[in-house]
């Protein structure tokens, strides 16, 4: 049977990446994020491109009531949420004394905001089923303060202290929840660089993020860790 999978935040790059390998797994994707155009092409590419469906959904995820709308549109295109990435961030990089308290809040807001409403939503079809998986993408600033982004810090942390709280109360419920470190930059789309192997690969994370998804539930990962390979860390 097909699973319905939330990708919160898509946009080229790693977003489109995880939706394409899940879709490829024959999962029913729905793509969260506010530019529609790109979403409507995204979701034809999916569906003539892959064993799976897909359906784009624009959405503010800054906006509680869009969220709330946004996942009954889910249910009514594929039912039941089975899988959720909390995906999205918004950050400017800016310094203490830089930073805009307006754009501090809206970090927080698409960040740690938005991954605790799209969760709920999400583990609310999860805990009345059969189980389910809960994903958050970080950074190296999830676990290391970054100079210079305040902003972006702090939400990613807070989504790795979100992840873990959620982790420890919903183990017992059959919904497995795992924070993904990208501890280093991600190669653009199409790009091939001089100095790609400096870069993750983002169709090879999206492959790590699926096996998450896969893993047996004697043995599930609370936070893996993702870099390129280096000589020294």
């Amino acid at each position: 049977m097909s699973r319905t999978a939330v990708i919160a935040g898509v946009g080229p790059g790693l977003g489109e990446s995880i939706a394409e390998r899940f879709a490829e797994e024959g999962c029913s994707v729905a793509l969260l994020a506010r530019s529609e155009p790109y979403l409507d092409g995204l979701a034809e590419q999916l569906r003539s491109e892959t064993p799976g469906d897909a359906a784009a959904i624009p959405t503010n995820l800054a906006d509680s009531a869009e969220i709330e709308v946004a996942f009954e549109e889910v249910r009514e295109h594929f039912g039941a949420v089975d899988i959720l990435v909390n995906h999205a961030s918004a950050a400017s990089w800016d310094g203490l004394l830089d930073q805009d308290p307006e754009d501090f809040r809206r970090a927080l807001a698409v960040g740690p905001e938005a991954a605790l409403r799209c969760s709920r939503e999400a583990v609310s079809d999860m805990v009345g089923g059969e189980g389910g998986t809960v994903l958050f993408t970080g950074a190296t600033t999830s676990v290391r303060g970054r100079e210079g982004a305040v902003g972006f810090s702090a939400a990613k942390f807070a989504c790795r202290g979100l992840a873990e709280s959620m982790a420890r109360e919903l183990g017992p419920a059959g919904v497995h929840v795992a924070h993904v470190v990208i501890d280093g930059g991600i190669l653009p789309p199409g790009g091939e660089r001089d100095d790609s192997e400096e870069y993750l690969d983002p169709d090879a994370i999206a492959d790590s993020y699926w096996h998450l998804v896969e893993q047996d539930r004697s043995a599930w990962t609370l936070e893996l860790d993702l870099r390129p390979h280096v000589e020294e860390f």
